[in-house]
């Protein structure tokens, strides 16, 4: 066989085992991304306007646990923070999935599981809460650049992520994730035995008028006296009610994104008020970080005129949002559950007790 033969089949032979590799690792790609859309499709906020509410739930709730999990597999090295903040985030979600069922799995269930998620959640919170101090100085700095001194805040910021690295060497252990991680896989399997006592939007709507009355209570609170205690209230119960309006997506979905969206902006407005109460908190107490004291008492006073910009806007916006009563507004989404999804399936069969052993 001529030399250049050699070198043409040989060259062949490498297209071929290449073209083979490359449709190889497409076939692989595409079949780890039908996997991903699958997982993502079982774990979507939201009810499905094809399964009974009972188990759309049970869903929901296994695919916050799920997805926290895997965050805190991810919780390594410089990523921790991220993965940790993602986390909370799911289980801060999964909380508020329970308190919409709570009117159907019952107090007993409700107080149990609540109380193992907040916890579940407190024991990763330092982070985070460190990180967010650092973020909230920075857009204070940037929107009052000709108000401080640059370079000011120095000794603040020094102090801020010392603290927020030592928290995350915490983490960096990982001993709070692993028991973290732990609790989830337990509380997975009390999902199970959630016990629903009725079916349909009928399991949901004392929920849903539970946690719209708390929030038009905690604003009219807000309104009266915007204390800091008072403005973090009504933000948790703003982001109940913004979460049960994700799952409750399917009684109209157009309505409900738009919906969501304005309790979003809402809950953003009151979580940067609270960002910068607990900044203010911060540089109120710690004086030592400041070469002048001056240089405090200009960045208490940004804060505090920054808060009461963002306090008008979240009053403003929150008279909207809840203008209802609590009883026209959980009807009107029944009303309209009813249309679009169907009736309610009335009573379910109480199988597997819902009480944690």
């Amino acid at each position: 066989m001529a030399k250049n033969e050699v070198i043409n089949r040989s060259g062949a032979e490498v297209a071929a085992a290449a073209a083979v590799a490359g449709v190889a690792a497409v076939g692989g790609k595409l079949a780890r991304d039908k996997r991903s859309r699958r997982i993502d499709a079982e774990r979507a906020y939201r009810l499905r306007s094809d399964e009974p509410v009972p188990d759309g739930i049970r869903r929901i709730a296994r695919g916050q646990i799920d997805d926290a999990h895997d965050d805190l597999d991810a919780a390594s090295g410089r990523k921790v923070g991220i993965a940790v903040h993602e986390a909370r985030k799911s289980l801060k979600r999964l909380r508020a999935a329970v308190r919409l069922a709570r009117g159907t799995i019952g107090d007993e269930t409700y107080r149990y599981e609540n109380t193992a998620f907040r916890e579940a959640g407190l024991r990763l919170s330092g982070a985070r809460d460190a990180k967010v101090l650092i973020e909230t100085l920075d857009t204070v700095e940037q929107a009052a650049v000709d108000e401080l001194r640059s370079g000011a805040s120095a000794g603040l910021r020094a102090q801020l992520e010392s603290e927020h690295e030592a928290a995350l060497e915490s983490l960096r252990g990982g001993g709070a994730t692993k028991a973290v991680q732990a609790d989830l896989e337990r509380s997975r399997a009390r999902v199970a035995a959630w016990t629903f006592e009725t079916g349909g939007f009928d399991s949901l709507e004392p929920g849903l008028r539970r946690i719209y009355r708390r929030g038009r209570r905690a604003m009219q609170a807000a309104a009266a006296e915007q204390t800091s205690e008072n403005l973090h209230e009504w933000r948790k119960r703003v982001k109940d009610l913004w979460h049960a309006t994700q799952i409750l997506r399917p009684a109209s979905p157009k309505r409900m994104r738009k919906l969501s969206n304005r309790l979003h902006d809402l809950s953003d407005l009151l979580g940067d008020d609270h960002d910068l109460a607990v900044l203010g908190a911060y540089v109120d107490g710690h004086p030592r970080c400041f070469d002048d004291p001056a240089e405090q008492v200009a960045l208490a006073g940004v804060i505090d005129r920054r808060r009461r910009a963002l306090q008008g806007q979240a009053l403003q916006l929150g008279a909207s949002l809840y203008e209802q009563s609590p009883k026209s507004f959980s009807r009107s989404l029944s009303r309209r559950w009813r249309k679009r999804v169907g009736p309610s399936s009335g009573r379910v069969p109480a199988l597997v007790s819902a009480a944690p052993a």
